[in-house]
């Protein structure tokens, strides 16, 4: 009895761990367009605008951060796979100050990794538990882009 009760607790926080990587902040990735628009104009209201692979929002808060512009796209079996969040810094020296907030608040969750090359600039790179890319924070010129997209 004892052992098939670890295994169903162990069971359960597989899944709550499986569950937690795939949503941040309420906002669930994998989800059917239907349902990720009606949760999205719950938590958000109504979009800027909207097409049949995205929905965009304009200064929403996610996560306890402030957001310029929010992009939620969707994949071509209409699930919702990506959302790209930016931050408009002014500055190239804004932008990786952001970048690097951003870095040590998800660090300190994830596992991450930080890195620059010349045709993408610097960038942040956060991994799920089991080492898949889960996020990529970017700075750009003036932008700061935070993307979640974890499968």
């Amino acid at each position: 009895m004892t052992r098939k009760l670890f295994g169903l607790m162990i069971l359960i926080v597989f899944a709550m761990n499986v569950h937690a990587q795939r949503s941040i902040d309420g906002i669930q990735f994998m989800i059917a367009q239907e349902q990720a628009v009606e949760l999205l104009k719950t938590k958000f209201g109504e979009p800027v605008s909207t097409t049949n692979d995205k929905i965009v929002y304009k200064n929403i808060a996610i996560d306890g951060e402030s957001y310029n512009e929010a992009d939620f796209q969707f994949d071509s079996k209409g699930r919702m796979y990506i959302m790209r969040l930016k931050s408009y810094c002014g500055d190239s020296k804004k932008s990786v100050a952001r970048m690097n907030a951003l870095g040590k608040k998800y660090g300190a969750i994830y596992k991450i990794t930080a890195s620059e090359d010349p045709d993408d600039g610097k960038f942040i790179v956060g991994y799920d538990k089991d080492g898949a890319r889960l996020f990529t924070i970017a700075a750009y010129k003036n932008r700061c882009d935070m993307t979640f997209g974890p499968f």
